[in-house]
């Protein structure tokens, strides 16, 4: 007992000499300190080159704020975990820090009230070099396909790992970026082609969009070492969090993203798999459902061996703050902290995002004259909705005649991925180039899964091009959110 007394005495003088020394507790103090390490063993380890990330956000648009500061804030978990910064590849429009609608010039928060995630990243394509095509150039390391950008791709070789973060709009079979998509037959390709040409020993992916599931499933190798999770199963919607945030900004993450990326903020790395990992996030993201794919033999892995080494953990000061019942005031989130900040905030379809902003724009509109404007741009939205509603149902009539198998077409969902991926491949692109650009329509993705079920009914690519063709000709709305 006097002895305990001796320790808690020492706790708070010193807790209080830091105190005057600007820091918040000596937790903090020893968290923030550069020279502090685990072991001896662990000062000898190095930043880990081996390791090579990818992060992408693939949107642009302020109503998409989310992507961009998902994939910001994990540039900055990854880098304190020790990926050095030449190992980190960022694809990021640049759109919102400056963006003029935001009340933080130059700041963008993945959590409210949080750090300033712009800061400090070093972005190396922006604007209209965020590209599927250079994207998949950077993870073959293949310099001379890169358009625009720094150039700079992932240099890696048959002993080293690779860390892939995408965050964007999906639909069955695809992801989008700015100004174009990427199909589940490229994104594969390259992957098979990677492993093919030795680029990696293994490869893990995080996949934040909707439909997400269907970019792997049925289709990632199990023999390729690559492991994949994404934040939806092939058929529903994933969900945006902090849409109730008090700062007068867009929903600021997604929740699946936000739950890996704080996990592995308050994690220790290196005792954590990336199966658990894969529950922790599993559990959080309630709104959808996580998935994994691909080789689950990594799984088994620790979390450090793909978002860096340097996770360092003091169970001891921990055990010592949370038996007392203390308050743990230091930068990284506590397990139960950051669960219960995702579980309690206001969770959004992805999809409804823009409908949900334009309720708040209306809410919080401070004279009758906008309060109008916003009313009209919400049943605007709606109307164009239904249109787009209306048209599916228009296209699908042209091509199938019988009302059972049109109902099918229309209603069935696609549970266990994308069946005929050629036929998709093609078709998915043509839509969006001859009839709704899913870019300037962000809505028209929840369709996609209907033109992959004409693709199923054995369809000739080329019969159902000249239908859409016909079909989509007088087509003249745009901008359907």
């Amino acid at each position: 007992m006097h002895n305990q007394f001796i320790f808690l005495f020492i706790l708070f003088f010193v807790g209080e000499w830091y105190k005057i020394n600007g820091k918040e507790s000596w937790v903090e103090y020893i968290l923030d300190s550069d020279s502090s390490e685990s072991s001896e063993e662990y000062l000898k380890k190095d930043s880990n080159p081996s390791i090579w990330a990818v992060l992408v956000a693939g949107s642009n648009d302020w109503y998409n704020y989310r992507h961009q500061a998902d994939v910001l804030h994990a540039y900055h978990v990854l880098k304190k975990h020790g990926i050095k910064e030449d190992n980190i590849i960022t694809m990021v429009y640049d759109d919102i820090a400056h963006n003029k609608l935001n009340p933080y010039p130059g700041k963008i928060y993945n959590v409210p009230h949080g750090i300033n995630v712009y800061e400090g990243v070093k972005i190396d394509y922006k604007g209209d070099a965020v590209t599927p095509e250079n994207f998949l150039a950077v993870l073959e390391g293949d310099r001379n396909k890169v358009k625009g950008g720094n150039g700079r791709v992932v240099e890696s070789t048959k002993e080293d790992k690779i860390f892939v973060f995408f965050s964007d709009h999906g639909a069955v079979g695809m992801v989008s970026f700015p100004t174009s998509i990427l199909t589940v037959k490229d994104l594969n390709e390259v992957l098979n082609k990677m492993h093919n040409n030795k680029r990696y020993k293994e490869l893990t992916f995080y996949l934040e969009a909707c439909e997400s599931g269907s970019m792997f499933e049925g289709i990632l190798s199990k023999n390729i070492n690559v492991y994949a999770i994404t934040a939806a199963n092939s058929h529903e919607s994933s969900w945006g969090c902090f849409c109730d945030n008090d700062m007068k900004l867009p929903c600021l993450g997604d929740t699946f993203s936000v739950s890996w990326i704080l996990n592995s903020e308050a994690a220790n790395l290196n005792t954590e798999t990336l199966n658990k990992q894969y529950e922790i996030v599993k559990k959080l993201t309630n709104m959808s459902h996580v998935m994994h794919y691909g080789d689950l033999k990594i799984a088994k892995e620790y979390v450090s061996e793909f978002q860096g080494h340097d996770s360092i953990s003091y169970p001891l000061i921990n055990r010592f703050y949370q038996e007392r019942n203390y308050p743990l005031k230091y930068r990284f989130y506590r397990e139960k902290q950051f669960e219960n900040m995702i579980l309690n905030s206001v969770m959004e379809d992805s999809r409804d995002i823009p409908l949900i902003m334009i309720e708040k724009e209306y809410h919080e509109s401070i004279s009758t004259e906008n309060e109008k404007k916003a009313e009209q741009r919400y049943l605007k939205a709606i109307h164009k909705r239904e249109y787009l509603k209306k048209f599916i149902t228009k296209m699908v009539k042209y091509f199938v005649k019988d009302h059972e198998t049109r109902h099918n077409v229309l209603k069935k969902l696609q549970r266990n991925g994308v069946g005929n991926v050629e036929c998709h491949h093609e078709i998915v692109h043509f839509f969006h180039n001859n009839c709704f650009n899913f870019n300037r329509n962000a809505y028209a993705m929840k369709y996609v899964y209907v033109l992959s079920n004409l693709c199923d009914l054995g369809i000739e690519i080329e019969t159902l091009k000249s239908g859409l063709f016909n079909v989509c000709q007088n087509n003249r709305i745009t901008n359907i959110i």
